[in-house]
């Protein structure tokens, strides 16, 4: 789809749709929206009939009797003002799309919505309009032998607006939001990805791709490297599949080589049946989805550099299968980390800490001004925040405060748990350094408590993803599926928050 930004009157654009958006206080007329003018004879009296009440996400195609302008106009509901927030804007813009789609239209014109209290940075609407509609487009489908498209594609979409201000930043708006669509959907379409067809070979082999068309420098670590390197906590998980496991290392320089870089690590367990601890059945193909944090470092790389962002970043992401084959480590075996200190395995279904205590100490090798990773850690983490909303933990104020505004920004929500020192006396071994897990109480907060043991004194946090990396209950703007959930996130963080003489404190 081509997207382009134009300043007209929305009742002058010739188009085969046109996207309007009302708010719930719009009715019963429209003379509190000026720039709709032009459309009040066509739309007021549907308004004054009650026929649309402009809830959110509600619709209806209305059909002008004019030679000229829109052929359609498509009224699409914002709810009440004081509800209005990029996230529910971006929602609207999705379904808007997938009703153009569903008239099989192949073009269409859009109408940014006016500033109101809660969005009012016309710039932010923009960008949000367009990721919404770059969204609405998702489908994951390259595995369909048929029917692939089951509407004609939107081939073009335009960007109406009535005000001529801010054009530069506008223009850059809608870049970044395409950008930030792209990136996602490159993670949605791996997390959706069978684990037959993606395991740690073919998952570097992607990486390798993204890094030769977005000019990465990329080095893959096979198992003997990760054996020189003595990552013994990571190759304890790897050995229990018949695929190899794989530590994918990607760069991006935006920024003198004397800055420090921002380490990003995920948590690619390509598929995982616990091991020897084996899962139960229900539900256990949904584990190819514990890769997601893997696959957002990826697509936030790969995001980062298109945008040319003037920063310097880091992604590591481990990746193995977790299987209970013959060589797959047991409950009571100890494991030597790259750190040196030694994991007594208490449950084989927690090895996610496992290969990311190993990729954080690598990660401290670039002496990195912060360090982030994403994962879908605990199920604990489900159960305490649900599957809409990410766990957040870390030792640096500034870092997780950034996160939280990022968040409530795009939608990618994340709440913060605490560190308590204390609670780490559960993972404390009397064979070992300490355990690989500490129980059900609290499992969150502890599988964080480990993590921190091997960040040293680095800024650092936590997002455990492993509720919103995928849904079961699709929405406009994201299907059934892999969510590609920290990639919107963490791009926004980078370009607005991130500045490594203001953002983290010495």
């Amino acid at each position: 789809m081509k997207m382009k930004l134009k300043t007209a009157d929305p009742a002058g654009v010739k188009t085969s749709g046109l996207i309007v958006f009302l708010f719930t206080e719009d009715r019963p007329d429209l003379n509190r929206r000026p720039e709709l003018a032009g459309l009040k004879k066509i739309i007021g009296p549907r308004l004054k009939a009650g026929d649309f009440k402009a809830e959110h996400l509600a619709g209806l195609t209305l059909f002008p009797e004019k030679a000229s302008g829109p052929q359609r106009i498509l009224l699409m509901g914002l709810g009440a003002e004081k509800d209005c927030r990029p996230d529910r804007l971006r929602a609207a813009a999705a379904q808007a799309v997938r009703n153009v789609q569903g008239l099989e239209l192949t073009e269409a014109a859009l109408v940014l919505p006016p500033p109101r209290p809660n969005l009012e940075d016309p710039v932010v609407i923009a960008e949000a309009a367009a990721l919404g509609a770059w969204l609405g487009l998702y489908r994951y489908t390259e595995l369909k032998t048929r029917n692939k498209e089951e509407k004609p594609p939107l081939e073009a979409l335009t960007m109406v607006r009535s005000d001529e201000t801010h054009a530069k930043a506008t223009q850059a708006a809608l870049q970044a939001a395409e950008i930030t669509a792209q990136s996602i959907k490159t993670v949605r379409d791996l997390v959706n990805r069978p684990a037959n067809l993606l395991y740690p070979e073919t998952l570097a082999e992607e990486a390798k791709k993204l890094a030769g068309e977005y000019g990465l420098k990329i080095k893959v670590l096979d198992m003997a490297a990760a054996g020189r390197k003595k990552m013994g906590a990571f190759l304890g998980v790897a050995q229990g599949s018949a695929r190899p496991g794989r530590v994918i290392i990607l760069e991006y320089r935006g920024a003198s080589v004397r800055t420090k870089p921002l380490v990003l690590v995920g948590k690619a367990i390509t598929f995982d049946s616990g091991g020897l601890s084996l899962k139960s059945g229900e539900n256990m193909g949904n584990m190819k989805t514990d890769m997601a944090g893997g696959a957002a470092v990826l697509g936030v790389l790969a995001g980062a550099a298109r945008l040319k962002l003037k920063l310097n970043l880091v992604g590591l992401i481990p990746a193995a299968e977790n299987m209970p084959d013959g060589g797959a480590i047991r409950p009571g075996d100890v494991l030597t980390s790259r750190s040196g200190r030694t994991i007594e395995v208490i449950s084989t279904d927690a090895e996610g800490r496992l290969i990311l205590a190993d990729a954080l100490t690598l990660a401290l090798e670039y002496q990195p001004k912060a360090v982030i990773d994403l994962a879908t850690l605990t199920g604990a983490c489900v159960v305490a925040l649900g599957n809409k909303c990410a766990g957040l933990m870390g030792t640096a104020p500034d870092l997780i405060e950034g996160l939280k505004k990022s968040g409530q920004a795009t939608g990618e929500r994340v709440w913060e748990l605490p560190l308590f020192d204390d609670y780490f006396e559960v993972l404390k071994s009397e064979v070992a350094d300490f355990k690989n897990s500490g129980g059900r109480n609290a499992g969150a907060i502890t599988a964080g408590l480990f993590l921190k043991k091997f960040v040293n004194d680095t800024p650092w946090a936590h997002v455990d993803i492993a509720g919103p990396a995928r849904t079961d209950q699709a929405s406009p703007d994201t299907p059934v599926g892999g969510t590609g959930f920290g990639v919107g996130l963490l791009l926004h963080y980078l370009r607005h928050f991130w500045d490594i003489n203001k953002v983290l404190s010495d």
